[in-house]
């Protein structure tokens, strides 16, 4: 069965809990409401550069959610693909309950990055990213830490508390663009039930000697700003999240998923089957180069989807002073012809982009990055 028809059947159980709620304009966030405050990036403020600017995101919701009709749901949905969730039900439920959450708009979040001069404001949005809030913002003069705390102001009513981390980065020196499945976490995106499997019910595993490489590249490139880009929908935040800073703690950094929400069915059917998925990432790209235009970016992903395509097109756009290498790992199974590569990375240097199999990982360590090898 196409994962198409279990996120169909999925949706279904799921859309009847997920309904909208509008709210009224610069509504504080309450004791009623949940946050989802994403590690961020930062950078210099381009007006002004001894200030710095957060790229903030944040997904407010109803704070209750119905677990239970969601998993049944789900674990029929799973059954009709030869899955059973068995003694997994707690990864299960961790996974889908922001499936379940039903996202408020006009919400004012106020957030507290500590070690900045001023605080940080951005509102929710309407439909159709109904809850969520992405914008850049100053947060005035912040100190030298590598990392800032930021956290959501609430009411003296809710000792809850709403924390995620920022990484500050300059202008200049290295960053490490990454994609996620299959590149640095085992996916089987090209086996729709093991994809079904490893999303749901599975401890997250790494590809092998990948954690290895990302250390050596956070030492070698000077601990450069790494951010990972995934075609994932924001839902899978907590899970993905949790699996980068434990099992790629040297390499940590912001993720950018998809801005899906179950009010846009279409848009998450899209990412199932793969659709659109270049066009976002590309958009991405292009929200990093915004951020960093000064920077030289190592961009690694795989050929299960649309990996080698937007890194090309990423370096016909901006160059190779912004997009100075793009590592691809072959995927078995997926198309890893000469020729596919090859349209990818049309007009591209060959010294500038490679593709590498399991075997390769370890040596690619031996790389000499900074010194513009590739």
């Amino acid at each position: 069965m196409q994962l198409f028809s279990f996120l169909s059947i999925l949706l279904t159980a799921i859309s009847v809990k997920a309904r909208p709620v509008e709210r009224g304009v610069f509504d504080s966030v309450g004791v009623l409401d949940d946050v989802l405050l994403l590690d961020a990036p930062a950078f210099p403020d381009p007006a002004n550069s001894a200030n710095t600017v957060i790229g903030l995101q944040a997904f407010v919701s109803l704070r209750q959610i119905d677990l239970g009709a969601l998993t049944t749901g789900v674990e029929a949905a799973l059954k009709t693909i030869g899955l059973d969730i068995g003694d997994k039900l707690s990864n299960v439920q961790e996974r889908i309950r922001l499936f379940g959450a039903i996202g408020l708009s006009g919400k004012n979040v106020k957030v507290d990055v500590g070690g900045c001069s001023q605080l940080a404001s951005l509102t929710t949005s309407g439909l159709p990213d109904l809850g969520m809030a992405l914008q850049n913002v100053s947060v005035g003069t912040c100190g030298g830490a590598k990392q800032f705390t930021a956290q959501v102001t609430t009411s003296g009513l809710d000792s809850r508390t709403f924390n995620a981390t920022v990484f500050p980065s300059p202008n200049s020196g290295f960053g490490v663009i990454s994609d996620i499945d299959d590149t640095v976490k085992v996916s089987n995106v090209l086996d729709k039930v093991a994809l079904a499997k490893s999303t749901l019910l599975d401890d997250p595993v790494p590809v092998t000697g990948m954690p290895e490489l990302y250390a050596s590249l956070a030492k070698s490139l000077n601990s450069p700003q790494f951010i990972y880009v995934s075609g994932s929908p924001f839902q899978l935040y907590p899970f993905l999240n949790s699996f980068i800073d434990t099992t790629y703690s040297a390499s940590k950094g912001p993720i950018l998923l998809q801005n899906l929400t179950l009010t846009n069915v279409q848009e998450l059917l899209d990412f199932a089957n793969s659709n659109g998925i270049l066009e976002y990432k590309l958009a991405m790209i292009d929200r990093i180069h915004g951020m960093y235009p000064n920077k030289k970016f190592v961009a690694i992903g795989d050929s299960t989807q649309k990996d080698p395509e937007t890194y090309g097109e990423a370096f016909r756009k901006f160059g190779g002073d912004f997009i100075s290498c793009s590592w691809i790992r072959r995927v078995d199974g997926a198309n890893n012809t000469d020729a596919r590569f090859a349209e990818a990375f049309q007009g591209v240097p060959a010294n500038k982009f490679r593709t590498f199999t399991d075997a390769d990982i370890p040596g690619l360590q031996n790389i000499n990055v900074a010194a513009g090898e590739c």
